[in-house]
């Protein structure tokens, strides 16, 4: 019972995904899947046509070779035969052509159409998500597997199709003369389908359950080939390092496909002979007939092109019949990554809260706990925080006190495990994520520098005017990359990176200014920084701090922002010290120093770094390096 109960959910699964991709093809461009239908069908029935009027000219031939007719009306006929073959074959070939043509261009709409369903999914999930291995296994079956597997299955259905309506007719033509072979030749076809569907599935699972290694050796492929690690793969000579591991993962990978085949010639192989045995005992049976007489020259012609026919027809119709099912079991991973729904990334109906900002708001953290998933120890434990509004507060500490995560939690990322984050009293839990982000602007740690203009880099900071150019060379003025731009060649329409034309790379400090002039793009009521000047030279700091802080207190704008150069960190208006998840010590930076704690060992240890020796330093360095620490 039991058996029974998994073989129909099975049936169900099986036929849900193929109301799936029919929709999903339908969706892709409905015109086009109804004209491929037609051509289909139109196609498919001109064989069995052929086969007939042969048969026809050859009867005709015989009689008038034998004398059995008058001369004067064979002719006639004939000619007219003639004349509607060479008419099929005609419209055969401009309905294959037609059907061919509609094929590509329909395969490139199902293809764009798979690409931006997966591509708008993957924007609208959780952060958490993209930290999941298994995550990324999916995305990549669904990607490279199930993103062009729909546009094989129009090809297949297309041509399961034709050969449907031509063995349909083929059999009625069969049907007519012995009942018994049509159903010897679909018993054959039958058992070819059961072994081919058989290792169809079985390479499925083979795909699926080495996702994780294909995945691997991709990254070694990525490692070979990126711009990004170019130059630590030649400076530490990790090329053979890199090629070993590729060539194990490939071999790996190989071997297992190998045993597939293997398997699959041992076992498959002699029953596929057996079978194949089936078309030549047909003929022999329909030439013995003729031999009796009992079939006239044509007719052995016509019943042996329609058993070759039909046996063909249907030899490729479970033989696409089965590809479809492996491709229809990819397909199922595609509809199960595009049905997986975000918690945090939740749409506007499921946070109702409407939540418009007319001034700065009061932030609280409330005995905030979080952990990762898939973790239970935890990164913040019961933390407490307030942060006024238009105030400049630092966040310091070591490494993996908690700092980011903080932001990752502010910025609606992630949802506190326990405790709550208020802005005016509001839950942030409650608030719609867009709602919540047009409060804020956000420059991570790992922020990206897009292959696109300077203009586009800095105007997507707030995207409603990233074509608006007065306003972003407005706002690189204030951060200082106005300067720098106006040395690049085509100014704001230089290209970043090396991949495109009109580019020009940048340097780690450069790059970083651009990404803090795209936050300061949203003239936010928050802007949350973490590391800000981490590779900004003593200067350019000063400057864009200068520009910043004025504008902050002049705008009311709350700053929260993480740094260990503590520089930057003495001009906020408040230090928070984190340590394991909680608030050690807060205060400003002469409130601390008296203090006399966790914070003024830091700050003490990092002036040290500065000051020590100065005998081996020139003394430019010395002044450069008290400067900073000054600053």
């Amino acid at each position: 019972m039991k058996r029974l109960l998994l073989n129909v959910l099975a049936v169900h699964g099986y036929s849900m995904n193929i109301k799936r991709v029919l929709v999903l093809l339908w969706q892709s461009s409905p015109l086009l899947l109804a004209s491929l239908c037609v051509l289909t069908l139109v196609t498919g029935m001109i064989p069995t046509a052929n086969i007939i009027i042969g048969a026809r000219l050859i009867d005709m031939i015989v009689t008038f070779a034998q004398g059995q007719s008058e001369v004067q009306s064979i002719p006639r006929a004939f000619v007219w035969l003639l004349m509607i073959m060479g008419g099929l074959v005609v419209l055969e070939q401009l309905l294959s052509r037609g059907r061919q043509n509609v094929e590509r261009l329909y395969q490139i709409r199902v293809k764009n159409h798979i690409q931006m369903l997966i591509a708008r999914k993957a924007a609208t999930l959780d952060l958490a998500f993209f930290e999941d291995p298994a995550f990324h296994d999916q995305l990549r079956v669904a990607t490279n597997e199930a993103a062009y597997r729909p546009t094989t299955m129009i090809m297949q259905l297309a041509q399961m199709g034709s050969s449907l309506v031509s063995g349909v007719s083929l059999a009625i033509v069969l049907l007519a003369w012995q009942v018994w072979i049509v159903p010897v030749i679909l018993g054959a076809s039958l058992i070819m389908f059961v072994i081919a569907a058989r290792f169809g599935a079985a390479h499925v699972n083979l795909v699926l359950h080495r996702t994780p290694e294909a995945r691997k050796a991709q990254y070694f492929q990525t490692i070979l080939t990126s711009d990004t690690m170019a130059k630590e793969v030649r400076l530490f000579n990790l090329q053979e390092f890199m090629f070993t591991h590729l060539k194990q993962l490939l071999a790996h990978l190989y071997y297992a496909d190998r045993q597939l085949v293997y398997r699959q010639t041992l076992l498959a192989g002699p029953i596929e002979m057996l079978v194949a045995l089936v078309r030549p005992l047909l003929v022999a049976f329909t030439a013995y007939a003729a031999l009796q007489q009992r079939i006239s020259i044509g007719q052995f012609s016509m019943y042996t092109q329609a058993i070759v026919q039909l046996h063909s027809q249907t030899y490729a119709f479970v033989n696409l019949l089965s590809q479809f099912h492996e491709n229809n079991l990819f397909v199922g991973n595609l509809f199960q990554f595009l049905a997986i729904q975000p918690s945090v990334e939740m749409r506007a109906m499921d946070r109702p809260q409407s939540f418009k900002l007319h001034t700065t708001p009061h932030i609280e953290f409330q005995n905030v706990s979080f952990h990762y998933p898939g973790t239970d120890k935890p990164v913040l434990d019961n933390l407490n925080l307030t942060i006024k509004p238009g105030e400049a507060v630092a966040l310091v500490g070591d490494n993996g006190a908690g700092k980011t995560t903080l932001v990752k939690l502010l910025a609606g990322l992630y949802e506190p495990t326990g405790g709550r984050i208020l802005f005016n009293d509001v839950d942030i839990k409650t608030i719609n994520r867009q709602d919540l982000r047009a409060c804020l602007s956000v420059v991570f740690q790992d922020f990206t520098i897009y292959h696109l203009s300077v203009a586009d880099n800095v105007g997507l900071g707030q995207v409603e005017d990233v074509g608006n150019l007065a306003y972003i060379q407005a706002v690189a003025e204030r951060s200082g990359l106005d300067q720098l731009v106006q040395t690049f060649p085509h100014q704001y329409e230089t290209i970043l990176g090396r991949w495109f034309e009109r580019s020009h790379e940048l340097s780690g400090g450069q790059r970083q200014l651009v990404a803090l002039t795209r936050a300061l793009m949203r003239e936010a009521p928050v802007l949350i920084l973490d590391e800000p000047s981490a590779a900004l030279d003593v200067h350019a700091e000063q400057h864009f701090f200068q520009q910043l802080l004025d504008r902050q207190r002049a705008l009311t704008q709350s700053v929260l922002f993480i740094s260990h150069r503590f520089a930057t960190v003495r001009r906020a208006d408040r230090i928070v010290v984190l340590e394991q998840g909680q608030v050690l010590e807060q205060g400003t930076h002469d409130e601390l120093m008296r203090l006399n704690q966790r914070y003024a060992e830091m700050f003490t240890l990092q002036a040290e770094q500065y000051l020590i020796q100065p005998t081996t330093l020139s003394s430019a360095t010395v002044a450069s390096s008290t400067e900073a620490v000054a600053l």
